[in-house]
């Protein structure tokens, strides 16, 4: 274990759980005017500690899990009463944002060559949406008013490379996912990878002006001029030239792929892009891709396996609503549910943040998913720790937590992963990558 590595990690965590950062945060948003037995600190370190060790299901749970950690004997009310505040939703967004940004770092990487290894991020875009108590529904309508009267979308940006979060937005359910993606010219040197969902042919061009890439799924109604076609074994399908797309989608083959150059005439300028034809057998149509990744370096089959890497961001939201209860919480109060939905997101940054250290300090592939799970009494004893501040104590239960994931949260087949998983193109943590090669990533800028 690098004991330098491990000594800014543990500053670097330390800090975003600082008592006087967490106190004058507190006080700047006037959660607080005067110190209290519940302090912004306390608050924080309990609510964030209850999200990501156990299971929350009521107020009192957060509220038994306080008086236990600071060995208070709090009121249920006055705890109630912070929680209500208008100031508490920003105080755990805050808290969120300063953990994504202070403790994100870049964690996989491709080696030099590789396809993929020419961009600066790989960012996924994809959004989430749960119910809430039914008498929210005028503050966050939901888009199944029958099912859900209130509900939430959670529109979340990931960076792969960093394997985490680096923007995410609440807003009503009914909300459009197009108000929620980066701007174009951020994602100059990045790739973009997103569903059909997020489809929108003037902002793909604009990210290609923009000198980015995109790889989007795209919907079966489209229809541009198809200007060549060929198949994946390189012949040409000359009955699809110069067509409109909708004219000839029964002359797609099943039994392969097929690459399509289309164009769409744009405020009277040509756009044009690759569409990537392959038919599903299992829903019996034909799947689509929009791409501007270069031909020769690109081919069919490595486009299709680089879309699979956008399924990244699922496995994030399975983790978010297993294992750090993000759920639909039980309050009629809306403060209460937005500050419950930031800390439990923060909850699982936190993790995410063990498990990268853990990978890097013992050079173990390591499990996110089996990171976010309840961690026995590891993950508890850290928080407990943080009590006191920096301090041994604190540094005792951060080594011995990272020895847990260590051994516990090893990912089970990494050897399949480069079969089957997301390793197919090279994908590998940093310690793995080529020095040269780290070397020239960390150099690189950090997403905005």
């Amino acid at each position: 274990m690098d004991p330098q590595y491990f000594t800014s990690m543990a500053n670097k965590f330390q800090a975003v759980v600082d008592e006087n950062t967490l106190n004058e945060r507190g006080k700047a948003l006037g959660l607080v005017k005067r110190q209290r037995l519940i302090t912004p600190f306390r608050l924080g370190l309990s609510v964030l500690g209850s999200m990501a060790t156990q299971q929350v299901h009521t107020i009192a749970d957060l509220h038994r899990q306080f008086n236990e950690l600071w060995d208070l004997d709090t009121d249920y009310k006055a705890f109630y009463e912070q929680l209500l505040k208008a100031a508490a939703p920003k105080f755990f967004l805050q808290s969120l944002c300063d953990i994504m940004s202070q403790l994100s770092t870049k964690v996989l990487g491709f080696e030099a060559g590789e396809a993929f290894s020419e961009f600066n991020h790989l960012i996924l875009q994809d959004g989430s949406s749960f119910a809430l108590h039914q008498a929210l529904a005028q503050q966050f309508p939901g888009r199944f008013s029958a099912v859900s009267p209130a509900a939430v979308e959670l529109h979340c940006t990931m960076d792969l490379l960093e394997d985490a979060p680096i923007c995410i937005t609440l807003s009503p359910d009914t909300d459009s996912e197009h108000d929620y993606r980066p701007e174009p010219e951020s994602l100059r040197g990045d790739l973009w990878l997103a569903d059909r969902g997020y489809l929108d042919l003037t902002y793909l061009r604009d990210i290609d002006r923009h000198g980015g890439c995109f790889l989007v799924r795209s919907k079966s109604t489209l229809n541009p001029r198809v200007i060549d076609a060929y198949r994946e074994d390189g012949q040409q399908l000359k009955s699809c030239q110069d067509r409109d797309f909708q004219a000839i989608t029964s002359k797609f083959p099943k039994r392969q792929r097929a690459e399509l150059e289309v164009e769409w005439l744009l405020e009277g300028e040509p756009f044009r892009c690759r569409l990537i034809v392959s038919w599903n057998s299992q829903t019996k149509c034909f799947d689509y891709l929009l791409t501007n990744l270069s031909q020769q370096r690109y081919t069919i089959a490595v486009v299709c396996l680089g879309y699979k890497l956008r399924w990244q961001v699922e496995l994030l939201f399975k983790e978010w609503k297993s294992y750090t209860n993000l759920h639909k919480f039980d309050t009629e109060k809306e403060t209460i549910a937005e500050s419950l939905i930031w800390a439990s997101l923060a909850a699982s940054a936190i993790k995410r943040f063990l498990a990268h250290t853990a990978e890097h300090l013992l050079e173990v592939v390591i499990s996110t998913h089996k990171a976010s799970m309840p961690s026995g009494y590891k993950l508890p004893n850290l928080f407990e720790s943080l009590r006191e501040g920096d301090g041994p104590g604190y540094r005792r239960a951060l080594e011995a937590m990272i020895r847990y994931l260590g051994k516990n949260a090893k990912r089970a087949h990494p050897k399949r992963d480069v079969r089957t998983g997301r390793a197919r193109l090279g994908l590998k943590p940093m310690f793995q990558v080529s020095e040269q090669q780290g070397v020239k990533d960390c150099e690189q800028p950090a997403a905005a």
